[in-house]
């Protein structure tokens, strides 16, 4: 009868609610591990006003892209997989996993949808498409630290 008592897990405490005593009986602790699952605790700062950490190609299509829409209400697509079957497979500089895509062509698709983001790559006439791609995660991409429009058109457009 102990051991089955033994057995069974603490219940979590809401994160609101935690006192002194559940932080003594080491529930917090439990809640923390709980908060943090899935962050990864060793991103470094990406700043989204350096013109290094974004990639810059022209690929023909069928580009071979799967593209992704974020979550978290910001908008905005990434790159989700490369396909075997498309120009972007042996593109350089190699599409990552998480690229973030921030303009095709001459126009900035920070922030759109996902249809209207697909539109403006089916729409580009060019017998090559220009995608210029973001290396960071969306929390700089559209965070605080954002770069302005201006900036977009000034250092990457």
């Amino acid at each position: 009868w102990m051991k089955e008592k033994k057995k069974k897990k603490k219940p979590l405490v809401a994160a609101d609610r935690v006192t002194p005593f559940d932080r003594w009986l080491g529930l917090d602790k439990d809640l923390e591990a709980e908060l943090n699952d899935g962050v990864d605790q060793d991103v470094t700062y990406v700043d989204p006003s350096d013109a290094s950490n974004y990639v810059s190609l022209s690929l023909v299509k069928p580009m071979g892209i799967a593209f992704v829409e974020n979550e978290g209400g910001c908008g905005g697509v990434f790159v989700d997989e490369v396909l075997d079957s498309g120009s972007a497979a042996s593109a350089s500089p190699v599409l990552a996993r998480g690229d973030q895509l921030v303009a095709v062509g001459s126009t900035l698709v920070l922030g759109w949808e996902f249809d209207a983001t697909l539109d403006a790559i089916k729409a580009s006439d060019d017998s090559a498409t220009k995608l210029v791609l973001f290396r960071g995660p969306t929390s700089f991409l559209y965070g605080p630290t954002k770069a302005s429009e201006e900036w977009y058109q000034e250092n990457l457009l």
